[in-house]
Formats: C-alpha cells, sequence, structure tokens
C-alpha cells in the first residue's frame, strides 16, 4: 500500500521518533531497564515512550511480565518496519554528514581499553597536522554496532554482529596470561598450562565471540579437560587488569591493550604462553562513506604505532 500525504498528514500517520527508538530497544533487548541503559535513559523514560507509541497506535506492543516484556504480534509485525525506517535514516543522515566539505569535527567510536592504550597515544599528533578540527573520542564497554550515536570511524576487537558498517582490519593481536611481577617471582620459570590452572585466574564475561576468555585460551593451547575453571568473574577488561596488578590473580592480557602497563613494569607476561590472532583489531567506517583525509590519516598512525615493536 502506497500512501500519498501531505506534510501535516503525515505527522499525524507516523509515530515520533523517540518512542520508535525506545520501541526498538525494548523489543530488542526483551527488558526496559536493558532498554534504558543502552539510550542512557531511565527506566521510566523508555516505559512511558513505549505505553505513548501503544495508546497512538491503539494496540498493546508487549505484555509486561516481573522481570521482562514479551513482545505481541503486533510488535512483531512493527519491528519490521521500524528497524528499516531507522536503518534507512542513519545511513543516509551518516552519508549526508560525510558529503559536507566544511566538517569541522571528528568523531572516533572506541572500546574503552583501546582508547587508553591505542588512540589517546596519537590523538596528540592528529590534532597538530588538524588545529583546527574538533576531535571527539566515545568510549563505551558496548560493541559498537549498539551505538546509536554517529562516528566517523570505530575501532573494537572483531565483528561481534551482523554489521552494516565497512569493515578493515588494522592489526593483528596476541593474547597472553599476565600477572603482577612479584606473583610471577612464584612460578615456574617456563610456566605450563596445569601452572596457571592451579592458580587464581581472573575472568572477563565478555558477551562477545570476538574476546576469547580463559577456557578458549587454554583450548588453543591444548587444554583437554572440560573441568570449569576457578575464579572471580568481572564484567570489564579495565578491572580486571587493575586487580592483576595489585597482585590478586592472572589475567589474560591483550598485547596492544596491556602494552602501557608491560612498558610501565605493572604487569609482567608469563612467557611461553600465546594465542595469536590475525586481523582482530578492526576499524569501522559508516557504509557509503566518503574519502576524508583526517580518517585515512588516522587509520595510518594507527597502522604504524600498533606495527612499531
Amino acid at each position: 500500500m502506497t500512501y500519498s500525504l501531505c506534510m501535516s498528514q503525515w505527522q499525524e500517520a507516523i509515530p515520533s521518533l523517540p518512542t520508535l527508538i525506545a520501541f526498538e530497544a525494548a523489543y530488542r533487548h526483551r527488558n526496559f531497564t536493558r532498554a534504558a541503559t543502552e539510550l542512557h535513559y531511565s527506566q521510566a523514560t523508555v516505559s512511558r515512550r513505549v505505553a505513548a507509541l501503544e495508546d497512538d497506535l491503539g494496540v498493546v506492543l508487549f505484555e509486561r511480565e516481573r522481570h521482562a516484556v514479551v513482545p505481541t504480534e503486533h510488535a512483531d509485525a512493527l519491528i519490521v518496519v521500524a528497524r528499516q525506517v531507522l536503518s534507512d535514516l542513519a545511513l543516509i543522515t551518516t552519508e549526508l554528514r560525510s558529503r559536507s566539505t566544511k566538517r569541522s569535527r571528528l568523531n572516533i567510536r572506541s572500546d574503552v581499553s583501546l582508547t587508553a592504550a591505542v588512540v589517546n597515544p596519537i590523538i596528540g599528533d592528529l590534532q597538530q597536522r588538524y588545529p583546527e578540527l574538533q576531535i571527539r573520542v566515545l568510549s563505551s564497554f558496548e560493541p559498537l554496532e549498539l551505538d546509536e550515536e554517529p562516528f566517523d570511524i570505530g575501532l573494537q576487537y572483531g565483528r561481534n554482529r551482523v554489521s552494516s558498517f565497512d569493515i578493515e582490519p588494522i592489526a593483528d593481536e596476541e593474547v597472553f596470561p599476565i600477572c603482577a611481577p612479584e606473583l610471577l617471582e612464584c612460578l615456574p620459570e617456563l610456566p605450563a598450562i596445569d601452572d596457571l590452572v592451579g592458580q587464581r585466574l581472573l575472568h572477563v564475561d565478555y558477551g562477545e565471540p570476538a574476546w576469547i576468555g580463559w577456557a578458549e585460551f587454554l583450548a588453543e593451547l591444548g587444554r583437554t579437560s572440560t573441568d570449569p575453571l576457578a575464579g572471580p568473574v568481572f564484567s570489564t577488561y579495565v578491572v580486571v587488569l587493575d586487580l592483576a596488578e595489585r597482585g590478586e590473580g592472572i589475567a589474560l592480557g591483550w598485547g596492544h591493550t596491556a602494552k602501557p602497563r608491560i612498558e610501565a613494569g605493572r604487569l609482567v607476561r608469563i612467557p611461553g604462553l600465546t594465542v595469536n590472532l590475525a586481523d582482530a583489531l578492526l576499524a569501522y567506517r559508516p557504509v557509503g562513506h566518503q574519502p576524508w583525509e583526517p580518517v585515512d590519516d588516522l587509520l595510518e598512525m594507527l597502522r604504524r604505532s600498533l606495527t612499531r615493536p
């Protein structure tokens, strides 16, 4: 069915953009609180916007349960079109922004650990090269595919979800165990897998396949036991590195992000145990992006920095 409407009729027929965004996040998470966290809203705001959309449409979109919301058949019908509209709108606005010849701001989106160890060291050189450019670095623990704020260039480990971005590898990576210097002195000179399993291992619940944990790491090195690995579990990699520095246990370090702490002597690499990951660090750019010299220079600076011994 095709509609031919004037502007005022479009305004009456189409729900507001904020209500559609809240609806899409709630549908995906099946939970208003998690949707609110992603959108940086309060839970009440998401609930209110979904309710406003239901009132506007005259249908129930979610059955409210104690710890979740369950989409109805009306929500299943709406989500297909809503996602297409939001995706198309995001793509065209990003493309139009990239066509501007008077762009004054460079938005860089990066994982928190990559921001500190990889992005920050080169920002000064980039700013000197483009003094008129406002450089804005957006750091997050969430996969950048979930980020609704537009960016010019994004950095993260791996392709976590089906993505509508143009993606290119910029560096390999290696993963290895690291700990405080005093803890290394308690281990054999060349530790074996069993020597590590007997230690207090610090785990990260990444929730994303691009990041490997202790079980995957040890399996790559030939550990065949399926016994669970003991040790506390944390939600963020940076926290685990902080604990490892304090001698609280052994963490898995990712080479590029652990490098500053190793060079400062706060952490040491346990020798002989490494898993190599080809093309692990990826650069994301919006589909249909136009060439822009600051982004190209940033990528080249990153490549040089990441391949430097």
